[in-house]
């Protein structure tokens, strides 16, 4: 790409966050847009962002209410792949999972991939969120915003014409909100005795153009996520979640193109909890942390009807999770990887794509070595000129897990490395599907079916600070699951209506697990037999629903032991398989997006109001030991949102 091309498109991505402009593509097994489609969705921050946009399509089923975690096709939450220009984040959910820690302002386009990967896309086994940043604009803009929970500002500009830049940072008042409705609406956070938080991020780009085929980037981001609050007047908790990633990039364009990278990545998290028990005081430290270096390099050459790609990437870690007191877990790995992939492509009837990655995985903590192959394939045949047919299949490995907590108000959510004693995770995936496009309407119907293989789950996850953590890898249980499902998708873009319409019919259960239900068959976290979203959007209005159906909760057999140092007690909540059945999920959110010009300032307004029916929406259930009860907490009751920015 020239350098005029460049600053041509850069212009465009910049003005398709200010106009009324969209930019959707379909692509086999997944799904990209531009930001008018994530800005536009309402949300409690007033606008949009990738999780809630993508908790909106097909095959995807979510967690709790309000959070950000998402299911795709039947895998657990730690299966996924979020990445900002191939940068794996792994805490990327900001305000409690109100939102991703990503600014909008940083954004070029989302893309969801739930089958037929790309050959250079690895270590995951259920989707790839996939977020690619938009090169700084050159006419020194400057933007500040203000929604419901955070306040920002961002600047871009040029130093000369090579070197391009932006920067961006966000903060959260919450805790001042807090205070602030605590006396006027006092159940809106469950009636907490105390609450606070520190919540924030800051990312940074410089773009160097060195000629019309040959670009540099360099940029980093940094947030942090921090939560204190007490259940009660014995009770203090206190939970939080930190990333920083700083990132090098070399790339050239021509028939054969190259992309170099190399960069460094750290994650961590803190628990803390000071509790008094039947009068006797404790207090609790977790941390886990992950930090990680790679380097990888990607070559496409194009010819003809052929597309051929080939690269190769190291990545080193060092895991350190559930560090208690004195105990420490480290652990050093090394991932390499090296694929090829060739595409075929007849225009505007056939499209072909295949790709082979070998694996080799080292834990030196224990001497664990894997290697692993993966495959995929897919196909699109379009059949004329409005009717296609498609098809893919994955095998895809894991090596890094996330040993998910139970959702009663602390989540374990450890990351730790497979070794000699927790195998790696697998996924075998099909998938079936037609395409129509008839005037303005796009409609996608398809099936699925996903077979996975050492799915872990971490039997003492209610015991989150017992000495367990010290020989966390003898208590991990690792099993297989299946699901299968129907997945439909309809989109209408008009000139000034845009609707979409999503809906998922699945069965997703797990089994070989010997410490549930005696190795037998239950039904998944969060298996969700029919979910419905629908979103509309006209002049500036838009209207966001979904109804997903309840969910079984599971935990280990028969008991439910809760112990903290000094305490042990019994509690009958989530004992057993299937033994509570959680409520359905049902919320309508409307909002109002409008633009006018003041002098100089441009300005963009989105109004609205999140869950108008009030319905009651679980998001997380905690433990109060004043009364030694369990209580359910709601994070978005009725909720009106506002977000303000002003283009300077």
């Amino acid at each position: 790409m020239s350098f005029a091309q460049d600053v041509e498109l850069q212009d465009t991505l910049r003005a398709a966050i200010k106009v009324d402009t969209r930019k959707v593509a379909r692509t086999i097994g997944g799904l990209s847009t531009d930001m008018k489609g994530i800005r536009s969705v309402a949300s409690p921050l007033g606008e949009g962002d990738p999780i809630k946009w993508v908790q909106g399509l097909p095959g995807i089923t979510t967690g709790a209410d309000g959070s950000s975690a998402f299911y795709v096709r039947g895998g657990n939450m730690g299966n996924n792949l979020f990445s900002i220009d191939g940068v794996p984040v792994y805490g990327y959910s900001h305000l409690l999972g109100l939102t991703t820690i990503v600014p909008s302002s940083v954004m070029g386009n989302v893309t969801l991939s739930k089958g037929g990967f790309e050959g250079q896309e690895s270590n995951f086994t259920a989707s790839h969120l996939k977020i690619v940043s938009r090169d700084p604009g050159r006419d020194g803009s400057t933007s500040v915003a203000l929604n419901n929970f955070l306040v920002s500002a961002s600047h871009e500009g040029a130093v000369n014409d090579k070197v391009s830049y932006m920067a961006s940072i966000r903060v959260s008042p919450m805790a001042l909100e807090y205070r602030a409705a605590r006396g006027l609406l006092p159940d809106i956070l469950g009636g907490l005795d105390d609450f606070n938080a520190g919540v924030g991020d800051l990312y940074a780009k410089v773009h160097v153009a060195l000629d019309e085929d040959r670009t540099l980037d360099i940029s980093g981001m940094g947030s942090v996520d921090y939560y204190s609050f007490a259940p009660d007047v014995d009770s203090h908790d206190t939970m939080g979640w930190n990333n920083a990633f700083g990132q090098v990039r070399y790339r050239t364009g021509g028939e054969t193109s190259r992309d170099l990278s190399l960069f460094v990545n750290h994650y961590g998290s803190l628990q803390k909890q000071d509790r008094v028990f039947r009068e006797e005081a404790n207090h609790l430290k977790l941390n886990s942390d992950l930090t990680e270096v790679s380097a990888a390099a990607d070559w496409r050459r194009r010819g003809g009807s052929v597309t051929r790609s080939w690269g190769t990437r190291l990545r080193g870690a060092l895991f350190r999770p559930g560090r208690v007191a004195s105990v420490q877990n480290d652990a050093w790995t090394l991932l390499a990887d090296a694929y090829y992939q060739a595409d075929y492509s007849v225009p505007d009837r056939l499209d072909l794509k295949g790709y082979l990655r070998g694996n080799a995985f080292f834990n030196f903590k224990n001497g664990g070595m894997d290697f692993n192959p993966e495959a995929g394939a897919s196909a699109k045949w379009r059949l004329g000129p409005h009717f296609a047919v498609e098809a893919s299949a994955d095998r895809l490995v894991q090596y890094y897990h996330t040993l998910e907590g139970l959702p009663v108000g602390w989540s374990l959510d450890m990351i730790v490395p497979s070794g000699k004693q927790i195998k790696p995770e697998s996924v075998l995936q099909g998938n079936l599907g037609t395409s129509f496009d008839f005037g303005r309407h796009s409609v996608t119907v398809g099936g699925f079916y996903k077979w996975m293989d050492g799915l872990v789950y971490y039997k003492y996850s209610q015991s989150l600070f017992s000495g367990g953590m010290a020989d966390w890898e003898n208590n991990v249980d690792q099993g297989q699951g299946q699901s299968y499902g129907l997945e439909l998708l309809h989109e209408y873009q008009g000139d000034e209506l845009y609707v979409r319409t999503s809906y998922t019919l699945s069965r997703t259960d797990r089994r070989g697990f010997p410490s549930i239900c005696d190795g037998g068959v239950f039904n998944a976290r969060f298996d969700r037999r029919h979910v419905l979203n629908a979103v509309a959007q006209w002049k500036g209005v838009s209207a966001s629903f979904t109804l997903q159906s309840g969910h079984w909760e599971n935990g280990t057999s028969q008991k439910y032991d809760m112990t903290v140092p000094g305490a042990d007690w019994v509690a009958d909540y989530y004992s057993g398989v299937n033994n509570y059945h959680m409520p359905m999920v049902l919320r309508l959110d409307l909002g109002y997006q409008f633009t006018f010009t003041s002098g100089k300032l441009d300005h963009e307004v989105n109004i609205g109001v999140c869950n108008v029916t009030n319905h009651f929406n679980p998001f997380m259930i905690y433990y109060e030991t004043r009364t030694e009860t369990w209580k359910q907490l709601a994070l978005l009751p009725v909720l009106p949102n506002f977000s303000w920015r002003v283009y300077f």
